[in-house]
Order: C-alpha cells, then structure tokens, then sequence
C-alpha cells in the first residue's frame, strides 16, 4: 500500500477537550487566586514601579494601581505594545528596551486585535483572557503530542497547572502563549502539516524567540528536507522584522542582558537560593533538571523530543542570575524543559527517525512508520 493510501490517525478530541478546560480552568484560578492573595505586595496583573519607561503610561491608564519595586515585571512592556501597535513612535516612549521588546510583538498583537483601541483595566483584562486562550492551546497542543506519540491524553491537564504557565497568567508575559505554539508547530509537523507548521512556527518566535531552540531540535532529529519549514520561515521573518525596527526604531537601551558565561548564571542562582530566597524558581528549576535528565536517560535521543529536550537544557546553562534565579523569571525560563520533558517521560520512542509524517495506519489499523494507530491512542 502507498503512502497516499494510508489513513491518518484520528485524535481523541472530545477526551482531550475535557481534559485540556480542567488544565486551564486549574491554572486559570491558581493564578487568580495569587493574584487575590499577593496583590497588595507583588502588584496587579500589570505592575511597574516609580522610574520605570512605563510609569507614566501606567499612572494614567491604571491610577487605582500602586506603583513599587516590588513586583515590577514585563507585563508593563506588553500593555505598552498593545496600546499603541499600529505607533511604534508613541509605543516605544514606554519601553526600556524599544527593539528587544517589539522583536516578539505577538502577545501584544492579539490583545490589540481582540480589543482595538482597549486601555486601562479593560485591556489588561483583555490580555489575561489572551493568555487563558493559549493554555488551552497549550494544553490541546501537549495532549495532542502525546497521543501523536503513543502517549496518554490527560497530559492536556498537565500544561495549565505547570509553574511558568501561571506564573506567565500572573503577571501577564507571552511565555505560556509561546510555548503552546511550540508544542502545536510540533504536533503540526510530526503529523505532516507542513505549511501550517510553518505558519505557526513563524508565529511562535514572533511570540518569543528562544522557541526556535525547539524547532531545530526537532529538525534536526527528523533529517528531512521538508523540516526546513519549521527553521528556515521562522528565522527569515524574524529576521526581517528585527532589520524593519533597526531602520525604523532609533533608541538606545538595547543591550543584551540575559546571557553569560555557561553555568555562571547557574551557580550564582544556587547562592541566592542557599540563602532562602525565590524558593520557587528554585523548586522549579530542580523539577526542570530532573526531569530532562530522567527524560534522556529513559528516552535517549532517538525520541523525536531528544534533541529539542537537550538544546533547550543547554540554553538554560548560559542564562543569567536575573533570568533563571529570581521567583518570577525562573518559572518561566524552565517551562520549555518541563513540557518537553514530561511528554518524553510518558511516551514511548514514538516515531523512527525519517518517519516524519507518518502519524499514519494502513486499510487494517496496523501502525506504520512506527507512530501511534487509533487503537495505540
């Protein structure tokens, strides 16, 4: 029988829709509950401090919202885009670093296209909803890849409880949008979806650049021509967006600040946690590097996530104190890992090498290319 006579492998929607509303409905309230318990502290869902670029944008479209050092994080800079999208001028006045932030607009684009011309709190609200909208892609996206892989479904529940998916609800930062687009680029490509793959692709590193780790990893184990799609489309556009806000943006204050020699960052964070501090980048960073070790032990690089898995832990190891060892970083910057890693755990070798697309079953129900049939889902 030829390939073009082979069947593809039906998903478990209506297991995985269920499963996939308890995860994000579970991390939706965890993070809403955070917000409710540490709001006087930490700040609202968009927070900055006095002396911040955003500060002024902040204090008139948020007056209700006290400003402090204490919870100041990049939700400022993603209402400063989706406010003003369509005026990088009026956008970048609010922006400590006017081209890093606008090289990964997404986030902000969505909430400017679901609420045009939005301020204040209903914007910040129509940013939290844009975000609960990506986990449940999220969460679709790590069932689907599971049972793409032999796996079970009910690791759609898993993505919305993870740490950085709440931590990214919180205090309304892209990372859990990118990484679902991450997860869905691969479910979309291993069952060979190729264009949408690479559509979607394109989406993700716009969203968040470091999901392009990902993306070669999973390249790299295919060894196909057509996972050029998920590389090469993605680097191009992002290339020519950050030539555009080269051209077009003229602002200072754009140093790179994440990266630094491999391990320091890593031992610098293990001092401030010795001393009691962010125990919670902590716990997540050990979980993280536990289960990637245990991941590759298990799995090894056969796995189609092996090397996308390894990549990712090596880029964890040139990130700095700030990224991975503060409270509200660190949860984050693990995420990737964690989906990765967790999927590897609870799904077998899944597809050979060369197999690609071949989430596919014969007239019989027989696996071929050694992916999942109905009957191994």
């Amino acid at each position: 029988m030829t390939t073009g006579d082979r069947r593809r492998v039906p998903l478990p929607w209506a297991t995985l829709l269920v499963f996939a509303a308890i995860g994000t409905l579970l991390g939706t309230g965890l993070a809403l509950l955070d917000l409710h318990r540490t709001h006087e502290i930490n700040g609202g869902l968009v927070h900055t401090r006095p002396g911040s670029p955003a500060a002024p944008l902040l204090a008139a479209d948020l007056p209700e919202e006290p400003q402090s050092i204490r919870g100041d994080h990049d939700g400022q800079q993603f209402y400063a885009v989706a406010r003003d999208p369509l005026d990088l001028d009026v956008a970048v006045e609010s922006l400590d670093r006017p081209r890093y932030r606008l090289q990964h607009p997404l986030f902000a684009w969505l909430s400017w296209l679901v609420h045009p011309g939005g301020r204040g709190s209903t914007l910040v609200w129509t940013m939290f909803a844009v975000n609960v909208a990506g986990v449940l892609v999220g969460s679709l996206a790590m069932g689907a890849l599971s049972c793409t892989l032999r796996g079970p479904p009910f690791l759609a529940v898993v993505f919305g409880v993870l740490p950085g998916v709440v931590m990214s609800l919180r205090i309304t930062v892209a990372d859990s949008l990118a990484v679902a687009l991450m997860l869905l680029v691969i479910v979309l490509f291993l069952r060979g979806h190729d264009v949408l793959a690479a559509i979607v692709a394109v989406a993700a590193v716009l969203t968040k650049e470091p999901m392009l780790i990902a993306f070669v990893g999973v390249a790299l184990w295919s060894r196909q021509r057509r996972s050029l799609l998920i590389v090469v489309p993605p680097i191009v556009v992002a290339g020519l967006w950050f030539a555009y806000l080269h051209a077009r943006v003229v602002a200072g204050g754009d140093q790179v600040v994440e990266f630094g020699l491999p391990l320091a960052g890593m031992v610098s964070s293990v001092r401030l946690w010795l001393t009691g501090s962010d125990s919670y980048a902590m716990a997540s960073m050990v979980l993280a590097l536990a289960l990637g070790a245990v991941a590759l032990v298990q799995r090894r690089l056969r796995h189609p996530l092996g090397l996308a898995l390894l990549f990712e832990l090596g880029f964890l190891l040139v990130l700095k104190l700030d990224v991975i060892g503060l409270e509200r970083n660190g949860t984050r910057m693990t995420l990737p890992v964690m989906v990765l890693a967790i999927v590897m755990i609870a799904t077998p070798h899944g597809a050979d090498p060369g197999s690609g697309a071949g989430q596919t079953v014969d007239d019989r129900g027989h696996r071929v290319d050694g992916v999942a049939t109905q009957a191994d889902v």
